[in-house]
């Protein structure tokens, strides 16, 4: 009788099994699924079509170097002579405002090739460049980070007159237009001291009046930054670049492998608890069975 109702328990037993061999492959399929979805949602966002420029590229500048023949050079010494910012870019400042027929139109300026260069290399942890062209200051803000191991532009800043040439018809004329980068983004082009930030693809840096600022002008303005090679904190006599630290596809260092690491990671923490809890199921079973054999 205790064979016979093994027997008979038998096609139980198999019947668990086989449902526990399904449940192992499905959860291995979704685990596979998951990472598979993790994958291609990277390789959507690391191989994305750049976006296509408002503006084409201007004609070659005499002060270009190398391959950048659009690209225009800006050099800026410390008091003893040493080269302390240099940077290379073709860029573009657009305006958006609004005129008196209450239309909402765009200005387009392009960053010149030789504007009037200010600013400050005297503090070892923050120096300034500004440019001053057509009525225009463009200001940005380098600093070092906490610990002195890299550099980055910490504040962007364009002034100017609401009644500039640029604008036709502006709805408010003789208003004198302050507009800085966000404040929540604090560090653009983040790159070790010593080495100078390359990057070929276009960089957008967006500025606008601060809500605290009073500023009546409800201007904003972007700045269109390509083919970029910068560099401040320069320590060397030459003058010339260091060492280049190139941006990312994404802009960013850590967001290409991120998705994937934590796909995998999870997939493999499912497929352990899973493994895991079949193979106690399975073995509690099996004393059962043979316990009611005894």
């Amino acid at each position: 009788m205790k064979l016979s109702g093994f027997s008979q328990s038998l096609p139980r037993i198999q019947g668990l099994g086989n449902g526990l061999n399904g449940t192992l492959i499905c959860s291995a399929l979704l685990a596979l699924l998951f990472t598979a979805a993790q994958g291609l949602q990277l390789s959507a966002f690391t191989t994305k079509t750049p976006r296509v420029s408002k503006y084409t590229t201007k004609s070659p500048s005499a002060s270009s170097m190398n391959h950048d023949a659009t690209a225009s050079l800006y050099r800026f010494n410390a008091t003893n002579g040493i080269t302390c910012i240099l940077m290379q870019v073709d860029g573009l400042i657009s305006i958006k405002y609004r005129n008196k027929l209450n239309e909402d139109v765009e200005a387009d300026l392009y960053m010149p090739d030789d504007p009037q260069l200010s600013g400050e290399c005297v503090e070892s942890n923050m120096e300034i460049l500004s440019m001053d062209f057509k009525g225009f200051r463009l200001s940005m803000t380098f600093k070092k980070s906490s610990g002195g191991e890299g550099w980055y532009i910490n504040l962007f800043e364009l002034t100017y007159s609401s009644s500039n040439w640029l604008f036709e018809h502006p709805d408010r004329p003789n208003l004198d237009v302050k507009l800085t980068s966000p404040a929540q983004t604090p560090m653009y082009f983040p790159t070790p001291v010593g080495k100078s930030y390359v990057c070929d693809k276009e960089q957008t840096v967006i500025m606008y009046a601060p809500h605290d600022s009073g500023d009546q002008s409800g201007h904003i303005a972007k700045l269109f930054l390509r083919d970029m090679h910068m560099q401040s904190f320069m320590f060397k006599d030459s003058g010339k670049w260091g060492p280049s630290f190139h941006c990312s596809a994404t802009g960013s260092y850590r967001d290409e492998t991120a998705p994937l690491a934590v796909g995998t990671a999870l997939a493999i923490a499912v497929l352990l608890t899973i493994s895991g809890y079949g193979g106690w199921r399975y073995f509690k079973i099996k004393k059962v069975q043979y316990g009611s054999m005894e």
